[in-house]
Parts: C-alpha cells; structure tokens; sequence
C-alpha cells in the first residue's frame, strides 16, 4: 500500500496500487445467482412464498444438496436464521424438515443476552456477535423487521445501515439473503418497486423477485431484478406443495422446476386486469394456432403476432402459460417454437 502526504490533523490516504492487486474470482453460494460475501435481496408481495424460497436456500446449503434448473452440488454450509414473522417450533422447522435440510447446521437467533437479560437482535448494533458462528449464509426475514429505527425512504440512512452488514458478509465470506417487499405500484420498473429507499437496491449485488404467474395463479417465478456479478441466467419457476414432516405436523415446502424460464421481472411483475387477461386467452389461442402444425421460428411469431396485433409482452406471457419450449436448431440455425 502506498500512502499519500499527511494532513495537519495526522489523516492520510490509503492507497493500493492496483498492479500489486491479485485478481480474485467471486466465490458463489448458489453459482450465478448467490454470492458469498454479499448481500442479496428476495421481495415480493405478501404470501407468494418469499420466506420458502429462503427456507429452500438454506435446506440445499446444510445439506450440500443440489442447486435447482443449474444442478450444480452445493457446498455444505452452516445457516444463521434471522426471522421476526415465522415461529421457529411451528413454521421454520417443520419447514425446514419438508425441504430436506440437515437441521444440525442451522441455527436461529432467538436473542442477544447480557447476563441475565436479553434483547432482541439488532443489525445496527450486534453485527459482530456474529463472527464466531463461522455461517456462510445468514437469512434476515423481513429486512424491515431489523432496521433499528432507521427512516427506510431516506439514502443516506440506508447506505449507513447497510454498509457495516456488507463488510461483515464480505469478512466472513458469508452470503446474506435479506428478504423484503414490493410496492404495490404497478407499471413502475422492478427495481423502482422494492420498498423504502434507492439504496437498498445500490448496496446489493443481486436482486430476486417471487411473484404469481399471471397464467396460473399456483406457479409462482424467482426472477432476478439486478445481479452485477454474473451473467443473467434466466429465472426459475415453482410451486408450492404440501408435506407433513411428521406425523400431525402440515407445512409446504416449495418444488422448483427443472426448466430455467425467460420471461423478464417487468413481464412477471405487470399486473393483469381483466383487458389483460383477454388479451393473454387471445395470445393462447394464436400461438395453439400457430403451431400446431410444425415447429415456428421465433423470428417468424413475433412477424406474425405484430401482424396479428398481439403486443411481445403478452405473446411471451401465452408463451410460458402453454409450456411452449424454445431451441435451437443446430450451431447456426434459428430458435424455434413448438408446443409441448
């Protein structure tokens, strides 16, 4: 490190000469999506399985289980639980059971105490309690539930909240999943929608959103809103299914897709009013059309569903709600359509 000339209060800068840097590659929790040493964020509105897909998460990483669509093995990690809505004896265990995790290694914090008293955790002020507990993924549910009276529409506040959780992630090498909620405002960008401020946003290196398929209202999408370290690898679709753990104990757990999907989290996110939901029966009817016969370039059905008067959006929308697949043909050949 080099430093530079020293002010008249003894403060100076610390610089690093970028040639005297090794270049490091990201280290990944769940490869592409996931990173260690970050923080992530999950939202999207009440009920759609936002905190399931955590539970799935956490299940794959203590178990070393398989990463879903990707198939990649997970690496076997230790789980911090961080949850203020969901009761630990009665939702996240039974849940955690249903989704195959090895409970061993993972661990809820209940409290901080202090002799014999005890306090609720806090992100502002107990962040370094969590050192020793060597997790490489920490779940906070909900973000909002642990910002310690921080005002959540102000920048300056919530790039000083979420500074010290970044830089204690990026010590431990731990991944952190925040889970948080999507404003109610339809036709804004996604990554206008996630509540409270901007920054929120700017401090995470990736950005998933769990909403209702607008052509079936049990499948739910895992779509990413932003991720800056990894090439975008599409989104995943699930469903939530029912398990009963043990005997008398009912929980659901979430059963992921083995197929990536392609539609985009604007799409997923555009609310469908009863026009829309005309328009996405009429999109159906052309595509069922369409192909019957023989598999249709893509090229070709954007041509023909222009002409017809049907918006991309809505094509894409049918597209998905029929199961219709996209491949290609050959090296040089072009994507096509064809019903399953």
């Amino acid at each position: 490190a080099m430093t530079a000339p020293i002010s008249s209060d003894n403060s100076y800068l610390e610089l690093v000469r970028l040639s005297e840097v090794k270049p490091e590659p990201i280290n990944w929790l769940w490869p592409g999506r996931i990173p260690k040493g970050k923080i992530t964020l999950i939202a999207g509105h009440p009920g759609l399985g936002k905190s399931q897909v955590t539970v799935s998460i956490a299940a794959i990483v203590s178990s070393g289980g398989i990463w879903p669509v990707d198939e990649m093995p997970a690496d076997v990690g230790n789980v911090l639980i961080l949850s203020a809505e969901d009761g630990i004896a009665d939702t996240i265990k039974p849940r955690l059971l249903a989704a195959g995790a090895d409970t061993d290694r993972i661990e809820a914090i209940e409290a901080v105490r202090m002799g014999d008293q005890s306090r609720p955790f806090s992100l502002k002020r107990d962040l370094e309690l969590l050192r020793d507990t060597k997790a490489s993924l920490l779940i906070v549910d909900p973000l909002t539930a642990y910002l310690g009276g921080i005002d959540s529409h102000k920048n300056a506040d919530v790039r000083a909240f979420m500074a010290p959780l970044s830089e204690i992630a990026q010590k431990m090498e731990m991944a952190v999943v925040c889970v948080s909620h999507l404003n109610k405002s339809s036709g804004n960008e996604a990554v206008l929608r996630i509540s409270g401020s901007m920054a929120f946003v700017a401090a995470v290196r990736a950005a998933y959103a769990v909403t209702a398929d607008p052509a079936d209202q049990s499948r739910r999408f895992f779509v990413p809103i932003k991720n800056n370290l990894a090439l975008d690898q599409g989104g995943l679709a699930f469903r939530i299914k029912s398990h009963e753990p043990e005997p008398g104990v009912m929980t659901s757990a979430v059963d992921w897709e083995p197929e990536a999907i392609s539609i985009s989290v604007d799409e997923a996110l555009e609310s469908l009013n009863p026009e829309e939901r005309g328009a996405l029966d009429d999109a159906k009817e052309f595509l069922e059309e369409l192909l019957t016969d023989s598999p249709v370039p893509g090229a070709t059905v954007r041509e023909a569903a222009t002409k017809a008067g049907h918006t991309w959006a809505t094509v894409r929308r049918a597209k998905t709600a029929l199961g219709i697949s996209s491949e290609k043909q050959g090296m040089k050949g072009p994507w096509v359509w064809q019903l399953p």
